[in-house]
């Protein structure tokens, strides 16, 4: 049986760096992630320590930027922030709205709602209730929720119904509660009371979107089962739900040893001409599903995809390119995204250069049908440290 190491889950390492930062504790993060973002956050929140004028660049990190904003909000001190060209393009305007209504002065150094931008932190006053539009990123919400509890007066927030990736919310609501933040549910809202976080040593799970790769990479060449070490049932990761999803493309999966055994069975392979899959909560393994969907000989249609357009790509355009590069039927609009049928002939020996716009995950997709088909190849191997440094190594 070969083994398919993955990294850990850099989405809770993230959220545990700001916990422990606020915490002002020393005890130890075990397994803590070693992909680019990670790094990055430790980084920044080193030099946060270093000055009370700084300038932060937050490079292409999504989750990163985003936490950053409202801890800088929260820390007295004057704060230049920037970040790549993608990232600038990538939407942060609901939750500086909100952050201005909390107090923070929040100047724009060039473009109206995007970065560069220079926040002058220490001021915000909470006692109230807000609203925040998080169609477009649970990790808007996330970001005020973990530094909540340091708000003057606290703070109430309203969820929207129609917000995306709802279990990514409950982790971060997870975590807080375990280090001791006075928050509670009531209906659609979340009430934070002022409190300290008490961190205490703790350890990181493996990465469920990572995952999703030794799934992809069994479905298209079939082959031996896989293990994968310090995976469970009670996961915080709203990933963990591409045990049900990769099931349909004949996936099995056990957890057995503190880790997880897959296996392929044709059999398993669902029997319907047609599957639909949601992906509103869990948009991180839609591209490893959405390949996987060409082997399947049947129609998959995917819906609550609005946030793949504001990914490190936008991830809709990218792996409908992609995939229609290697002979895929591919259809979508704003509400579905349809694979409909693979012409294999198109793709033998015809010269393939998947365009990935230095985006990870899509570069790890198309990275494991090139096991499959040699002739393809991709346009950015760096790319993938950015959530999965020895991805390489495992193939």
């Amino acid at each position: 049986m070969q083994e398919f190491k993955v990294p850990s889950s850099k989405s809770i390492s993230n959220r545990l760096l700001i916990i422990k930062y606020l915490s002002k504790s020393d005890k130890i993060i075990k397994n803590l992630s070693l992909a680019e973002d990670t790094l990055l956050m430790q980084d920044i929140l080193n030099q946060i320590d270093k000055s009370s004028y700084n300038y932060i660049f937050c490079d292409n990190a999504g989750t990163v930027t985003r936490f950053i904003l409202s801890l800088l909000a929260l820390k007295e001190g004057i704060w230049k922030i920037d970040a790549s060209n993608q990232m600038r393009e990538r939407p942060i305007k609901p939750l500086l709205e909100v952050l201005k209504n909390l107090g923070a002065e929040i100047i724009y150094l060039e473009d109206e709602d995007t970065l560069p931008i220079q926040v002058v932190g220490g001021n915000l006053i909470g006692g109230k209730m807000i609203a925040i539009n998080s169609q477009q990123s649970s990790q808007f919400i996330s970001s005020l929720l973990l530094v909540s509890p340091y708000i003057k007066g606290g703070l109430s927030i309203q969820i929207d119904e129609d917000m995306v990736s709802k279990p990514y919310l409950k982790m971060t609501i997870d975590l807080m509660k375990k280090f001791g933040a006075n928050i509670k549910e009531k209906g659609s809202q979340l009430i934070i009371r002022p409190s300290k976080y008490n961190f205490e040593e703790t350890e990181v799970e493996n990465d469920w979107s990572s995952v999703c790769f030794a799934f992809e990479k069994l479905s298209i060449l079939k082959g031996e089962a896989i293990f994968i070490k310090n995976l469970y049932t009670n996961s915080l990761q709203a990933d963990s739900i591409a045990i049900t999803y990769f099931s349909y493309f004949g996936i099995n999966a056990q957890f057995e040893n503190n880790g997880l055994r897959i296996s392929y069975n044709h059999e398993n392979i669902y029997k319907g001409k047609e599957l639909l899959l949601d992906i509103n909560d869990c948009p991180d393994i839609f591209p490893s599903l959405a390949l996987v969907s060409l082997f399947s000989e049947k129609k998959v249609v995917f819906i609550g995809i609005i946030s793949l357009e504001f990914k490190e790509s936008n991830r809709i355009k990218a792996m409908a390119e992609g995939l229609r590069q290697i002979g895929a039927k591919v259809s979508f609009d704003k509400d579905r995204f349809t694979v409909d049928g693979f012409q294999e002939k198109e793709l033998i020996n015809k010269p393939i250069l998947i365009k990935t716009y230095d985006d990870h995950r899509i570069a790890m997709t198309f990275a494991i049908v090139a096991i499959k088909y040699p002739n393809i190849q991709i346009d950015n191997n760096d790319c993938v440290s950015k959530s999965f440094p020895m991805f390489w190594e495992n193939l």
